[in-house]
Order: structure tokens, then sequence, then C-alpha cells
């Protein structure tokens, strides 16, 4: 019996990284302004501010932390919290299908949105001085660091609510 109710959570858990997926993606398009008619109709991508937009995301490194972000999503879910290699390969199939690709164009459009031209300017060359990109790195390299523990940490969370050993916080 606690074979199929563990089996039954992990489909639940499965489920509900799709369901949130699906969530995302709606979510990121109903995040994108309206045309207006006075807005040109020239797509998002030949504009100035868009270019920079992307510039800045791309120097930043956000498509490579986006894609890292699944890691806890997947550590409740497989193997028995030590499987490093197939939680490597769920990474990898995670990017593959709802990676930082499918997504970027709306980043680059929110920021498009929130930030003038200067301020993207300036955003890029911050991006791009020493020390900016050296806490960067360093950021990427931590959260890599701990890749392992937080995969064995999410599965003995996962574990432990579906045993009845820890609840959820009051609202």
């Amino acid at each position: 019996m606690f074979k199929v109710k563990l089996k039954f959570s992990r489909f639940l858990g499965l489920l509900l990284i799709v369901c949130f997926t699906f969530f995302t993606v709606y979510v990121a398009n109903s995040q994108q302004l309206p045309l207006v008619e006075y807005q040109s109709k020239t797509p998002p991508k030949a504009t100035s501010k868009y270019k920079l937009a992307t510039e800045v995301l791309l120097e930043i490194g956000i498509a490579q932390r986006y894609d890292l972000h699944f890691d806890h999503l997947i550590g409740t879910l497989i193997g028995k919290g030590d499987d490093f290699k197939l939680y490597t390969r769920f990474r990898k199939m995670f990017v593959r299908e709802i990676g930082w690709r499918y997504f970027k164009d709306a980043y680059a459009a929110r920021l498009e949105a929130d930030f003038s031209e200067d301020e993207l300017k300036k955003l890029l060359n911050l991006s791009k001085q020493p020390v900016m990109k050296k806490l960067l790195q360093s950021e990427v390299k931590a959260y890599m660091d701990t890749s392992k523990q937080r995969f064995k940490m999410g599965f003995e969370l996962w574990e432990n609510y579906n045993n009845g050993k820890i609840s959820l916080p009051p609202d």
C-alpha cells in the first residue's frame, strides 16, 4: 500500500510540474503587452530596445540560470535522492522540452517594457564589468556546487511530507 501511495505521490508531483509549466507559458503569454494602433507593427526583435534587452539577458547569464532552476522540481520526483546521473538526464530533458529558449522572447519583451533604452545601456555596461561578471559566475558556480545536496534534500523533503513527518506551514 505504501509503494502505491508513493508512486501516486510521484505521479501527482510530475503532474504538478506539467501544470506549472503550462501555467508559466500561459502567464508569460498573458504578460505580453497588447499592440496598440499607434505602435509599430514591426516585430519586437527589430527594435533597438529589444536588442539591448536580449544582450543584457545574454550578458548576465540568465539563460543558464533559468535552466538550472528545474533542479528543485526534479529533486522531489526521482530516484532515492542519490541518483545524480538520472537527475542530470532529467535536467537535460527539462531544458530541452521547457527550457529557456521557449521563454527568452517573453523575458526580453519584459525588460523592453520595464526599462528605458538608456537604462538598458547602463545595465549592459554594468553586466560587462569584470567584477559583475565574476559575481554572476560565482553565483552560478555556487548553485552548481550545491546541486547534489539540493537534489537530495528535495527528495527527502518530499518523502517526509508524503510520510506525514512534516506538514505545510499555516497560511
